[in-house]
C-alpha cells in the first residue's frame, strides 16, 4: 500500500512540475512575440557624448526591458521617469494588454512615450495580473528579474542619469535615508489598513518637512516612489495640506 502511495505523490509532483514548465514555455514565447514587435524608431548605437547614463551591458544591443504590471498598481514611477529624464536617458515606453487581462486598464493610454533618436531604453509594459509587485525583465532567457517597483527603481537609478543615482555618493548616511524612505513605499503598496497606511503616510509628510522636495531642492528617485505608491493610493489616501501640495508640484511635473 506504501508503495502506491508513494507513487501517487510522484505522479502528482511529476504534473505539477509539467504544468510549470507549460506555463514558463508559454510565458517566454509571449516575452519573444513582444520583443519582436517592430519599434517605433530604430536603435542605433549610442554616442557617449550625448548620454550621461553608465553602460548596461545586461541589457543586450536592443537595450529592451520589460514590465509586468497590475492594472490596479499602475507603475507611475516608470512613466515619471520617461518624461523627466528627458534627452540625458531617453525611454521608449510602449504598453501591451496580457490575455489574462480582459480589456486595458484606463491608464493605458497614458503610458506611452515616444523619443526622436535612439532611445537609451526600449521599454514595454505588459498590464498582467501579478498583483501588488510590479515585475521588471532584464533578460527574459536567462530568468533575470528585479520585482517590486521600488527595487526597480533602484535598478533604474544605477543604470540612468548620474544625478539620480543615489547610491553613488559618499554620504552612507543619506543613502540609507533614501532607502527608508524606499522601503516605506514597498510597505505601504502591500498595506491593507486604514491604520498602517496613514502611519506610513506621515513618514513621508516627516520626510518632506518644509522642503519644496523630500530631499532638498532638487526631485529625486524618492520623490517619484512616494507619489507613484500615493497616487495608486488615490482617492482613498488621506495626506496633509504639505502632502497635498507637493503632489501637485509632482503632477505638474511628472504627468
Amino acid at each position: 500500500m506504501g508503495s502506491k502511495g508513494d507513487m501517487a505523490v510522484l505522479e502528482g509532483r511529476q504534473e505539477d512540475i509539467l504544468r510549470k514548465l507549460s506555463k514558463l514555455r508559454i510565458d517566454i514565447e509571449e516575452l519573444r512575440s513582444i520583443l519582436r514587435q517592430p519599434s517605433q524608431v530604430k536603435t542605433p548605437p549610442l554616442s557617449t557624448g550625448t548620454v550621461t547614463c553608465p553602460p548596461c551591458p545586461e541589457l543586450g544591443e536592443n537595450r529592451d526591458i520589460v514590465l509586468y504590471a497590475s492594472p490596479e498598481h499602475p507603475p507611475y514611477s516608470i512613466l515619471a521617469l520617461a518624461r523627466i529624464w528627458g534627452a540625458s536617458c531617453p525611454i521608449q515606453l510602449t504598453n501591451h494588454t496580457h490575455s489574462s487581462v480582459q480589456e486595458a486598464p484606463a491608464a493605458a493610454q497614458t503610458f506611452c512615450h515616444s523619443v526622436t533618436g535612439a532611445p537609451r531604453f526600449n521599454v514595454t509594459l505588459v498590464w498582467k495580473q501579478v498583483g501588488a509587485e510590479t515585475e521588471l525583465v532584464i533578460n527574459p532567457f536567462k530568468f533575470t528579474t528585479v520585482r517590486g517597483e521600488t527595487n526597480i527603481l533602484r535598478f533604474l537609478s544605477r543604470v540612468g542619469p548620474s544625478n539620480f543615482a543615489y547610491e553613488s555618493g559618499s554620504d552612507l548616511s543619506r543613502v540609507a535615508q533614501f532607502d527608508e524612505v524606499l522601503d516605506n513605499c514597498q510597505r505601504l503598496a502591500r498595506s491593507h489598513t486604514v491604520k498602517e497606511k496613514q502611519a506610513i503616510i506621515r513618514t513621508f509628510n516627516a520626510s518632506l518637512g518644509k522642503s519644496e522636495w523630500i530631499f532638498g531642492p532638487q526631485l529625486s528617485i524618492a520623490d517619484i516612489a512616494v507619489w507613484s505608491v500615493l497616487k495608486q493610493q488615490e482617492p482613498a489616501a488621506a495626506l496633509t495640506q504639505t502632502l497635498s501640495k507637493w503632489m501637485e508640484r509632482c503632477n505638474s511635473m511628472l504627468l
